[in-house]
């Protein structure tokens, strides 16, 4: 964790979006590949939707690479860090309850599978310590 949920700098921000937009795309992948190794079958909607959220978070990742480029090194842009920035963390905390709501659902598929359970769990809280970043790190940005 870059700011450890105290903004020093917008680009300790970007660098927290930049880290937690990466683990959030590999999650979904992570999910699948362990599914399929350990013999769960997921539904085909929701291995798509995992892979949606994979798609999702890695094109915010791009995203938040592109604006730190523009709007963090060009000193036309300075004034619009702020709005912007504020706009991606916004993103992401839409992103990760969706997400959250998803692991729930995802929970439901071989409850018996303890390991496969506590996989999930971890991810989940995962999840929920990166909104509570973001929350934070929303309120003090301007």
């Amino acid at each position: 964790m870059y700011c450890f949920t105290y903004a020093s700098s917008y680009d300790c921000i970007f660098n927290e979006l930049l880290l937690w937009s990466e683990i959030s795309s590999e999650h979904p992948v992570f999910i699948k590949t362990v599914a399929e190794l350990s013999g769960i079958k997921l539904p085909q909607d929701m291995e798509s939707r995992l892979m949606n959220v994979n798609k999702d978070f890695s094109e915010l990742k791009e995203k938040v690479l592109q604006a730190r480029e523009v709007l963090a090194f060009n000193c036309y842009y300075r004034m619009e860090v702020g709005s912007e920035i504020k706009k991606l963390i916004i993103e992401f905390i839409r992103m990760d309850e969706n997400f959250i709501s998803l692991l729930a659902k995802v929970r439901n598929v071989a409850p018996e599978e303890k390991v496969w359970q506590t996989l999930l769990e971890h991810i989940t809280e995962e999840q929920i310590f990166m909104k509570n970043i973001f929350e934070n790190l929303k309120l003090q940005v301007f």
